[in-house]
């Protein structure tokens, strides 16, 4: 299965998510559908209102009643509220780096989309995880010609490109490009081929990065060269996104995929010699086999253990896949190293 971009990259949305572990991957249709309310506007203040307890996930916590207010540009799906609009809405007091908390909330003096379900008593979030997005006031202007469509859903996500072409922290650009979803807004690749001729993403390798690994996922190989020289471009820092970067690439016909990844398996970078490791399994090509097999012998064990774990899944010998909590005196691991190079060895006679 196919990590999510929240599994391999875990970023905060500007609202106060830590996770040790990952929530629920970020959907901006999974957010659109059952919102009762989706308003966009600027967050002019947020005050405690009272406190209590609240239920996550079988365990209680202390709950903090909070209201927030509002001046409210658009009504995007629901009954239209004022232009000074005040709500009120709890959530989790924790400490930000507890596992697995929402600690979702707004923050004053930002600009958002917010998705918000009525109850009888006021609003909740649609997602605790992401009760909001970054979004930007203003359009690109007239030579951005994308046009996304009017319902509720394109809306919001012609709302969250803005932020990259309009003016913004890079973060707030980040976390625009984070909230799209490899798997449902391919809609917006125009727009982001457009956006990487743009400076802040040009000047940026994380966003710049970002943007390539949509753009391959939705099958657009004219950026190919670019995606190339950004994996092989030494000494970049990424922040991980790298990852990202060759995950997609592992969804390209293996033809492409394959050898680019091989020669990942190269590079000076342990983390993405691991994540071309890992990745080789998607391509769902035995021509991985022998590119896997050569980096059995990787320096660095987290490697060796992602080549044993595609080996395992391609030629569904999982039984010969080490587990995490072996060390490299254990048994398990020395018969797993040992099978796999008398694999390789045999391979190697059956092609000669």
């Amino acid at each position: 299965m196919r990590l999510s971009k929240l599994t391999l990259v875990a970023l905060t949305l500007g609202i106060g998510i830590v996770c040790a572990k990952p929530g629920p991957g970020l959907s901006i249709r999974g957010l659109v559908d059952p919102a009762d309310l989706i308003i966009a506007g600027r967050v002019e203040r947020v005050h405690q209102t009272g406190a209590g307890a609240i239920e996550f996930e079988g365990r209680e916590y202390t709950r903090l009643d909070l209201q927030a207010e509002m001046s409210v540009d658009e009504t995007i799906k629901g009954e239209p509220v004022p232009f000074r609009f005040t709500f009120s809405y709890p959530r989790p007091a924790v400490d930000r780096m507890m596992a697995n908390v929402p600690d979702g909330g707004l923050a004053p003096n930002t600009y958002r989309v917010v998705f918000l379900r009525k109850t009888t008593t006021g609003y909740l979030f649609v997602s605790p995880y992401y009760p909001s997005l970054p979004a930007a006031p203003k359009s690109c202007g007239p030579n951005w010609q994308v046009e996304l469509g009017e319902d509720a859903y394109h809306k919001v996500l012609q709302r969250v490109l803005n932020v990259l072409c309009t003016i913004s922290s890079p973060e707030e650009k980040r976390v625009a490009l984070f909230s799209l979803n490899w798997n449902q807004d391919s809609s917006a690749a125009p727009f982001l081929k457009a956006a990487l001729n743009l400076p802040q993403i040009k000047s940026d390798p994380v966003l710049r990065i970002s943007v390539l690994s949509a753009l391959l996922e939705w099958k657009d190989l004219s950026v190919l060269p670019l995606a190339e020289d950004e994996l092989f471009r030494p000494s970049q820092p990424s922040e991980g996104y790298l990852r990202n970067l060759i995950l997609a690439m592992s969804s390209l016909d293996p033809r492409i995929s394959v050898p680019l990844l091989s020669s990942a398996l190269k590079l000076p970078d342990p983390d993405v010699r691991g994540a071309a490791a890992q990745f080789l399994q998607y391509t769902k090509s035995e021509s991985a086999l022998d590119s896997l097999l050569s980096a059995l012998d990787d320096p660095d064990r987290n490697v060796q253990f992602a080549v044993m774990q595609s080996l395992g899944n391609v030629t569904r010998q999982y039984e010969w896949r080490p587990h995490t909590d072996t060390t490299e005196s254990d048994p398990l691991w020395m018969a797993c190293i040992q099978h796999w190079r008398e694999f390789g060895a045999q391979r190697k006679r059956t092609k000669s």
